[in-house]
């Protein structure tokens, strides 16, 4: 199931600490709704975003995927992770929180 894949300005819609997954190596012809599909077997997705550069309109080959909750985050990355798709394979891991870098 999907909530919504649009995201508000530039910010995205984040799921709680845990949920939210860095998805590498997407080959360049998926599009958001191509990984949406992929990934909401595991659960409830918030927001889907591959990004794209703005100067070729071409895939950057990355993106996101959040869902509602950890749980879902989890099945994604051990189902996920090294999922072949064409001559790629994937590297799904979780987002780093912004503050994690911070020592206090």
């Amino acid at each position: 199931a999907v909530v919504s894949t649009q995201s508000t300005g530039n910010k995205q819609s984040e799921g709680p600490d845990g949920a939210n997954l860095f998805i590498y190596h997407i080959p360049s012809e998926l599009r958001d709704h191509d990984l949406s599909e992929m990934f909401n077997t595991f659960g409830t997705i918030l927001s889907c975003k591959i990004f794209i550069d703005k100067a070729t309109n071409q895939s950057k080959c990355f993106g996101f995927v959040s869902f509602d909750n950890p749980n879902s985050a989890q099945l994604a990355i051990q189902a996920m992770n090294g999922f072949k798709i064409g001559s790629k394979r994937l590297k799904v891991q979780l987002k780093k929180p912004k503050d994690a870098a911070k020592p206090f």
